[in-house]
């Protein structure tokens, strides 16, 4: 086999125009798009056609799966998965961003977009280690195939799919969580709660509305609150309580528009984000505030105390930890108010080792307490395997040969396509003191690491291959 190094630039500018071409479609559930044809919308089968394009033309065996999800492969043998995904979350407050997140622009060696990272970049870094293999002419014993789904970031409905009609992997990987390894990953609830309130009457102020959040499995980084009545007053109560804290303007003199800003995240880590919806309820509880109904006033303040910018659960009293996975987070992704209709829908990671049925039967109590109903809209149990896997020690040996970095396997909270495919585990892309980009604002990938990313992929390609 020629030099790897030299491999690797040969083909490192097409890799990062091919990466540049699927950034540039925004590829997120689309549901006004939706259809028969295009199950997620046409943004992400405009993006799966593009991957399939792009590997038809360097010649692999490609198949598309009614845009659910597609295939580019190539080898001989027994069949190993390299699972990674297209469809990306929203970008947000793209003001937020330093470069639009759909331009994929580079700046600083770094090219950012909406998806660089997650995971459109190292599906291309693994997409490109194929490639070279395929190209040098090396005699594989196994087939190499990238599954390439476009629902990971809400149902995995793609990989559902997949599974009802294609052949099964004797061994995945996907490369969307971390180095060195991913030998387990927390079990992952989505809970909606809701809640009916009486029509407000004549009062002086009403709180017309409260929106947050796109998906919930992100941290929101802005929230709103729209009053109406005596916009004034209430208006100078805002402002002595918060200061510059929120933007409070009015809007077409017809009602007053209150924004709260932070910081998104993942919500597998939350404690790495600001909640804005939770700077927003700590300010519209104020106790010296007056609008709406009594009853709605106390529910406000009642979950304002229980959020109080916490993730790790405690308030709730879901707080549980492990030795192997850490501690359980949530996360209130998405909070809707209109008129009497309120809706929130958290996102819960919870250990390996804990009892998921424990933690369900805890948030029933606490929503009866305060009059909601909830309902489970996903769950997804843990993933947890033996640090001995032979496959998985394979990859930490590619990995170790290229960083000489001798860290063990890691637990992480977030949950990737492995959960749903058996005899499979996480392998990159995030190093471990790489800051958390994904499904933050200013979303990039690294160029030089992209090139590391493809040598370490090759390399357990060639592992894998003389297993």
């Amino acid at each position: 086999m020629e030099n790897l190094d030299m491999l690797i630039e040969k083909y490192f500018d097409k890799a990062v125009q091919d990466m540049q071409d699927l950034i540039k479609i925004n590829s997120q559930l689309d549901r006004s798009t939706v259809n028969e044809k295009n199950p997620f919308g046409k943004g992400a089968a405009e993006c799966l056609n593009k991957f399939i394009n792009i590997a038809e033309k360097d010649g692999f065996t490609v198949k598309n799966i009614d845009n659910y999800a597609g295939y580019a492969e190539y080898g001989n043998g027994n069949l190993i998965g390299i699972l990674a995904h297209l469809d990306v979350v929203p970008a947000g407050n793209e003001s937020l961003w330093q470069h639009p997140p759909f331009a994929a622009k580079i700046y600083d060696n770094k090219l950012y977009g909406r998806g660089a990272i997650d995971d459109k970049g190292p599906l291309i870094a693994a997409y490109t280690a194929v490639k070279i293999l395929k190209a040098t002419g090396i005699k594989l014993n196994k087939r190499f195939r990238i599954i390439a789904g476009c629902d990971e970031e809400t149902s995995m409905r793609c990989i559902k799919r997949y599974k009802e009609t294609e052949e099964i992997p004797v061994f995945s990987f996907s490369p969307d969580a971390n180095f060195p390894a991913v030998y387990a990953e927390k079990g992952q609830m989505q809970i909606t709660m809701k809640r009916d309130f009486p029509l407000q009457g004549f009062e002086p102020v009403k709180l017309l509305g409260l929106t947050c959040g796109e998906r919930v499995n992100i941290v929101p980084d802005t929230a709103y609150a729209y009053f109406a009545g005596d916009l004034a007053k209430i208006k100078r109560q805002l402002e002595e309580i918060a200061g510059d804290d929120l933007e409070i303007d009015y809007y077409q003199d017809s009602y007053l528009q209150v924004k709260a800003t932070g910081k998104s995240a993942h919500a597998m880590n939350p404690e790495k984000g600001i909640n804005a919806m939770y700077k927003l309820l700590h300010y519209l509880a104020h106790p010296s505030l007056d609008y709406g109904s009594w009853e709605l006033m106390l529910w406000i303040r009642q979950i304002a105390y229980l959020l109080n910018d916490e993730s790790n659960g405690k308030s709730f009293n879901i707080d549980c930890y492990d030795d192997i996975s850490g501690s359980l987070t949530i996360n209130l992704g998405i909070l809707r108010y209109k008129t009497e209709d309120l809706t929130l829908k958290f996102d819960i990671r919870y250990p390996v080792t804990m009892n998921s049925s424990k933690i369900e039967n805890k948030i029933n109590n606490l929503a009866e307490k305060m009059m909601m109903l909830t309902q489970i809209s996903k769950h997804i149990p843990p993933l947890y395997i033996d640090k001995n896997n032979q496959y998985l020690q394979e990859l930490l040996k590619a990995y170790q040969e290229v960083t000489n970095d001798k860290s063990e396997p890691v637990a992480i909270g977030g949950r990737t396509y492995c959960t749903m495919m058996p005899n499979s585990l996480s392998f990159g892309a995030n190093f471990k003191d790489d800051e958390e980009l994904a499904h933050q604002n200013n979303e990039y990938i690294d160029l030089d690491k992209f090139k590391t990313l493809i040598k370490i992929y090759t390399k357990s390609l060639i592992n894998l291959n003389n297993m």
